[in-house]
């Protein structure tokens, strides 16, 4: 399978931190897969059938545009089928003003109305006539048209990038003195103009943060990530990296290296990776 990694019109790094497209991902077999917080929204056009569900059982046909879940909750998650997909990786309040996200919205009537849409429809068509660069062409172009209408960003979103800046290390009463806001103040606006409040955020950003970079190195030290992450000690961060994956970060470091599939998801161009069925994850190592 064949990955590209596309950074976007400098016009639209506010709102979209990047694209990737999946050429072609094959599935004869039922895959368990687990669904982990993430602190981008993701849009994703997809030009085949695709069956996705919590088991074997409940297995359903993903729509053609559909948007992932905000949640502090990991989910086991079933695939089967095959996939070629266009992804649009959203910061939260981009998904939020843009396309009417909220994080605690069930986003199945939204997925259906953009699937539904001219242009969702049209970014499926030319997906599936691997039209990559004009499928994207035309997703820009959208975006440029729907951004076109934003004002200055609001002190919600200022501290949301600002919590995206230091990783999730900043708290919000250092944001709100910032700001020159009250506490309760900032996290109003926070929540209405991202979606979700500013500790939530924060709490994810960090996750992945953790996440990714044991994705990229395996052996990192757990004293590291503690430090330049801002955790009290690494008990704290072990239990709250437990807490959103539902295994420890040695039991997660085990399973990164010996995924087949690792990318580096920053650099651009083609990778090739194989894809194979993710190990059980609740592991206490």
């Amino acid at each position: 399978m064949r990955f590209r990694h596309h950074d976007p019109d400098v016009r639209l790094r506010g709102a979209v931190q990047s694209y990737w497209e999946l050429e072609d991902l094959q599935l004869s077999a039922p895959e368990q897969n687990a669904d982990l917080p993430e602190r981008t929204i993701r849009l994703m056009f997809s030009a085949d059938r695709l069956l996705i569900g919590p088991s074997v059982e409940a297995l359903r046909p993903l729509l053609p545009v559909s948007l992932s879940r905000f949640s502090l909750q990991p989910r086991s998650m079933v695939v089967q089928g095959r996939l070629r997909a266009l992804v649009v990786e959203f910061y939260p309040w981009a998904a939020r003003q843009l396309l009417g996200w909220r994080a605690e919205m069930v986003p199945d009537a939204l997925d259906a109305a953009l699937s539904a849409s001219a242009w969702g429809r049209e970014i499926v068509a030319l997906i599936q006539l691997a039209e990559w660069d004009a499928a994207r062409e035309v997703l820009e172009t959208h975006l440029l048209r729907l951004t076109a209408g934003q004002g200055e960003p609001g002190t919600g979103v200022q501290a949301a990038r600002q919590i995206y800046q230091s990783s999730g290390r900043l708290r919000v009463a250092r944001l709100a003195e910032e700001l020159n806001l009250s506490p309760r103040t900032l996290e109003r606006q926070f929540v209405q103009q991202v979606g979700v409040s500013a500790k939530v955020l924060a709490r994810v950003v960090r996750f992945d943060e953790v996440n990714n970079r044991i994705r990229e190195n395996p052996a990192v030290p757990m004293a590291e990530l503690t430090f330049e992450l801002g955790f009290f000690d690494q008990a704290h961060l072990i239990k709250e990296f437990k807490a959103l994956s539902s295994m420890t970060p040695g039991a997660f470091a085990v399973m990164a290296a010996q995924r087949s599939s690792g990318l580096d998801l920053s650099n651009g161009g083609d990778h090739f990776i194989e894809v194979g069925p993710l190990p059980h994850a609740d592991s206490d190592i």
